[in-house]
């Protein structure tokens, strides 16, 4: 592993080589590696004994520990007074093939600090199904000044919710209705310009309907959902970008694998991918190359198995600043242009899913390039 991602030398029952093997479907990406290094959250992996063999960025950044101060070294050192004991009670019970999920805990940072956390645990297997380690997400809890301004924004969302649900019925009553109207107009005998403007005046009174939906972005879906197949949503979306491709004559790099179809609203998950492509498009107003990558994987924190859809762009990329903030409600870089709730509602819809999204960019050198990554189980 790379970026922060250190495995621990041999220091327990389980050699490091059988949780390597578990995750190596995704650690052989490198780009994976590097996407869980500036996750916001802390992401810590352990072997069956405590031992912690990854240590990501943000884990330093909460704890003050470098990944050569942690790796190899037990969990326990974060945890305070009867910690250790908690710590071997929960590694008992994966051994017995037990889950935990989330809980709440404090853990001490490197100089002494109690922090309150938010900890999700999963087992890692190897390829018998074995528990073999443990990995963590720790989220730092909230000060009461950080929910104050959480239950702002969510208003906020809620506000914008109704305000889009409202704008959109009192849109699509009339769009049906001069839709219809075109449709009783198609079947009169006209001449060929009047037939071709009928043509231009369908595909505009359609182009209105897609922005009444993607401006209802931040809401959600409801019903049932069904099997779709994963590349043709991505080319649905890079369709309806095509006449932008053309202009700035952007390259289309395609490589998809044959993958299982995958549980979602077709519409709602075409959005994700229209607001992820339309991002990368921001980012090469003089031309460059969209790469659109699709394979199966596993998940290396839950070990389900999945799609993985990548979406990479030779744009100049982000700052270290932006990254950490891009899934914020309301944070946006495009000034007056962009409403800060695109990425937000992207976030959303993966995670409703059981998925995760996740984000690699070199700075903002030009042709850096940032990719996406959207992980869905299947």
């Amino acid at each position: 592993m790379q970026a922060g991602l250190r495995i621990a030398s041999p220091a327990s029952r389980h050699p490091p080589g059988e949780l390597q093997d578990s995750v190596s479907d995704w650690a052989s990406m490198g780009l994976f590696a590097s996407i869980v290094n500036q996750s916001e959250e802390a992401i810590i992996s352990m072997t069956i004994d405590g031992l912690v063999m990854s240590w990501n960025s943000s884990a330093e950044r909460i704890f003050g520990y470098t990944p050569g101060e942690m790796v190899g070294q037990p969990l326990a050192r974060l945890l305070p007074g009867d910690g250790e004991t908690e710590l071997n009670k929960h590694l008992a019970r994966f051994r017995r093939g037990e889950r935990i999920g989330r809980y709440e805990a404090i853990r001490n940072s490197k100089d002494g600090k109690q922090i309150p956390v938010c900890v999700t645990c999963s087992p890692v297997c190897d390829t018998s199904n074995q528990v073999v380690g443990v990995s963590e997400i720790v989220r730092e809890i909230q000060s009461s000044e950080q929910l104050d301004r959480v239950e702002r924004i969510d208003e906020r969302l809620r506000s914008m919710g109704r305000l889009a649900s409202r704008i959109a019925h009192e849109i699509n009553n009339p769009l049906a209705s001069v839709t219809n109207l075109l449709f009783l107009l198609e079947r009169e005998c006209l001449t060929a310009k009047s037939a071709e403007y009928l043509s231009l005046a369908q595909r505009e009174v359609a182009r209105i309907g897609r922005i009444s939906a993607q401006s209802l972005g931040i809401c959600r879906f409801s019903g049932q959902t069904a099997l779709c197949p994963v590349a043709d949503i991505v080319d649905e979306a890079v369709v309806l970008c095509h006449d932008r491709i053309e202009a700035t004559g952007i390259a289309i790099g395609r490589d998809y694998r044959p993958v299982s179809m995958i549980s979602c609203h077709r519409e709602e998950l075409r959005q994700v991918m229209l607001n992820v492509v339309r991002n990368a498009l921001d980012a090469m107003p003089h031309g460059g190359t969209l790469r659109l990558r699709i394979r199966e994987r596993k998940d290396w924190v839950t070990d389900r198995n999945g799609v993985l859809i990548s979406v990479g762009d030779t744009g100049r990329g982000m700052n270290a600043e932006t990254r950490r903030r891009l899934f914020e409600p309301f944070f946006t870089t495009k000034d007056a242009t962009g409403t800060g709730l695109g990425l937000w509602g992207c976030a959303h819809v993966i995670t409703k899913y059981g998925g995760r999204i996740l984000v690699r960019s070199n700075g903002k050198a030009a042709r850096s390039g940032t990719v996406f990554a959207m992980f869905l189980p299947i």
